[in-house]
């Protein structure tokens, strides 16, 4: 059986990043740090939560810098107590 990491089988290669995220449940919110990026995921890293379900669905604001940020939704992948595994709906627009 051939050992193949996680990072072999992603579609689009991550992006190390540090963007505040904040994340909405219902009415709440869930502030959070992406660590990376891809066209089509998100890592985030949040305070330990119970709210945020693998499956469900939420939508997301990105703060890239002091005056640019994007919002979109995703489902979530995988979740741990303060980490977060997201794809997103639509493809990101990544530049260089």
């Amino acid at each position: 059986m051939a050992n193949t990491s996680v990072q072999d089988r992603r579609e689009h290669p991550r992006i190390a990043v540090s963007w505040p995220v904040r994340m909405w449940v219902d009415e709440e919110m869930i502030v959070g740090r992406a660590v990376d990026i891809s066209e089509q995921g998100l890592c985030i890293i949040t305070a330990p939560t119970d709210a945020l379900k693998r499956g469900a669905c939420y939508r997301i604001d990105v703060v890239v810098g002091a005056e640019s940020q994007f919002s979109c939704q995703g489902e979530v992948r995988h979740v741990t107590s303060s980490l977060v595994g997201v794809r997103t709906v639509e493809r990101l627009k990544l530049t260089a």
